[in-house]
């Protein structure tokens, strides 16, 4: 050192890692490094006390040279520097020579958005050390923070960064201009080797088909996503790492990698906007293709393709992806078992193996297809159908180790619907508020308590509301024929308890265009206008007509069991 405490870098491993820096900047940027012995632009110098500083002469200098002085008890070695705490140092202060200032300075220009302070992580955690070198603040572990470990491995991420940041790299690229690079196709590889234990590396990559990839047998999340550069979690990118790592990979703004390939535990891997190969190989694997149409390839193990992400409903069909919809459509599916959909209405369909279907949120449709499934409707009003069997099943939402047929082996979790097949079926509600709909066939259908709704369809049907006030529905003429052999009978009708035939879908009077409502006759005969309903008590039961055409002949009838008078209060006409 000298007196003023400067000392220059020795030939070797400092001098190394700052070349390493530079060529960083080349990579994405015009700038240009050249070593010179003297009087350069950069002046990197060793100093005492501190842990860095950058200084730029003020107005009146002579020169526009910059010194980047790095405390010689903080430099270290190279390896030293990578694998501990000290290398956002040398980032930090070369970033203050070409320009970057802090993110929480206002006295240069506005911070970044929600930063009022050197501690604050700001809007959507921009002002992180993983987003931008030029701050002050380590990501907290929070549930919706882009650098908690993955999130889903419950432990912060406190690396430092292995390289200039999203936000760096864009700031530097409006002030030096945008540099071409990696343009062909490229693999982006890390394991759980010390190697990779040196921080964070911002992916610049400007063309090719380019793959992120794990080789190793920790749980590992790979995010293809890149920085929006908005004021949202995910402004300065996602990362890619492990569980035992404390480095990784996030991805620059305008940076396209299109495939990623997982290791040999369970792994998370999100896709982007375009068509994305996602590869988990082993483990129980969770994979997110988004936007685009992808190939998700789950590999061995039980593996899931999510669309969780998704920013409206999705059909998702394990076992004929050509009829996917939404985010899913042009999907491909290979060695998938499980589906989860997202926070709307869904409609996701197993295949012939053991499936697991997640609805989440919004009214889902879960159709499980042949095997022993998991169909989990989670929030909102969710169907199980078997509109697809090829035979009549036996579902219970009360006991599913009743189900038979396609339904056998079946698990039910947060459903409140069940749509039969076009077979004669057995549907079962519980005790909470069910619709059951039975299709074609001949069904039986049994609301259980609770206040269900009963939709028999074709064929001759019986319903069972039980205990709650029940609704009977009938759409059409053909739901319940003339014809005993197409005719539905109410088993327990009660007027007291508040059931109610519901017959509004049905157009009373054919004569007329629109929709209208029929007319209560009570036990009265039918006097030839159109769109007149009627009721009589016989021995075996009572029986409910309407007359659609006016020619005084029924068009329908119900069968209600148990002989009683009605009131038009009974109806919803």
């Amino acid at each position: 050192m000298n007196g003023n405490g400067i000392a220059d870098f020795d030939e070797g491993d400092w001098k190394d890692f700052y070349r390493e820096i530079v060529s960083n900047i080349e990579s994405f940027t015009q700038l240009t490094f050249k070593e010179v012995a003297a009087a350069g632009n950069i002046n990197f110098k060793l100093v005492e006390g501190g842990g860095g500083e950058s200084g730029v002469p003020g107005p009146g200098a002579t020169t526009v040279d910059s010194i980047v002085g790095i405390n010689s008890d903080v430099a270290g070695s190279a390896e030293a520097v990578r694998l501990g705490t000290f290398s956002l140092t040398w980032f930090h202060e070369t970033g203050h020579a070409l320009g970057l200032k802090h993110p929480h300075d206002v006295s240069l220009g506005p911070q970044l958005p929600g930063v009022e302070g050197p501690a604050d992580q700001g809007t959507g955690f921009l002002n992180s050390q993983l987003n931008t070198v030029m701050g002050y603040t380590f990501p907290f572990l929070a549930e919706d923070n882009p650098f908690t470990a993955a999130v889903d491995f419950g432990t912060a991420v406190n690396a430092q960064p292995g390289s200039y940041g999203a936000i760096d790299i864009a700031a530097l690229q409006y002030l030096y201009g945008t540099h071409a690079y990696n343009a062909g196709a490229n693999s982006y590889t890390f394991s759980d080797d010390v190697d990779f234990n040196h921080g964070y590396t911002t992916i610049w990559d400007t063309g090719g088909v380019d793959t992120i990839e794990y080789v190793g047998e920790s749980r590992v999340k790979i995010d293809l996503r890149a920085a929006s550069l908005k004021a949202e979690v995910g402004g300065g990118g996602w990362i890619s790492t492990s569980e035992t790592l404390t480095g990784g990979y996030t991805i620059a703004h305008g940076v396209v990698i299109e495939n990623a390939t997982g290791g040999s535990a369970a792994d998370i891997l999100i896709g982007n906007g375009v068509a994305n190969v996602l590869s988990g190989r082993d483990g129980d694997d969770v994979l997110t293709g988004g936007g685009g149409a992808d190939r998700l390839d789950g590999g061995a193990g039980k593996d899931a393709a999510s669309y969780a992400n998704a920013t409206t409903g999705v059909t998702a069909n394990l076992a004929n992806a050509a009829v996917n919809t939404g985010e899913a459509k042009g999907d491909v599916y290979v060695s998938i078992e499980m589906l989860t959909g997202s926070n709307y209405g869904d409609q996701l369909y197993g295949n012939a193996g053991d499936n697991v279907l997640s609805g989440r949120g919004g009214n889902d449709t879960l159709n499980g297809g042949e095997g022993a499934d998991r169909l989990d409707g989670g929030d909102g009003k969710d169907t199980v159908s078997y509109a697809s069997a090829a035979a009549g099943v036996t579902a219970n939402l009360a006991n599913a180790a009743a189900n038979t047929g396609e339904a056998k082996g079946d698990v039910y979790i947060s459903i409140e619907r069940l749509t039969g097949s076009s077979h004669a079926d057995k549907l079962y509600g519980n005790t909470g508020a069910n619709v059951l709909t039975g299709g074609a066939g001949d069904d039986l259908l049994n609301g259980g308590s609770g206040s269900d709704a009963l939709y028999g369809g074709l064929g001759s049907d019986d319903l069972t509301g039980g205990v709650g006030a029940d609704t009977f529905v009938f759409k059409a003429l053909a739901d319940s024929t003339v014809a005993v052999a197409g005719r539905d009978s109410i088993l327990d009708f009660s007027s007291a308890g508040g059931d109610r035939i519901d017959l509004s879908a049905i157009d009373a009077n054919s004569l007329t265009s629109g929709d209208q409502a029929f007319l209560y006759l009570g036990t009265a005969a039918f006097t030839g206008a159109a769109g007149e309903l009627r009721y009589l008590k016989e021995a075996s039961g009572t029986y409910v007509y309407g007359d659609t055409n006016g020619d005084r002949q029924a068009d329908f009838a119900i069968h209600l069991e148990n002989g009683i008078s009605l009131s038009k209060g009974d109806f919803l006409l």
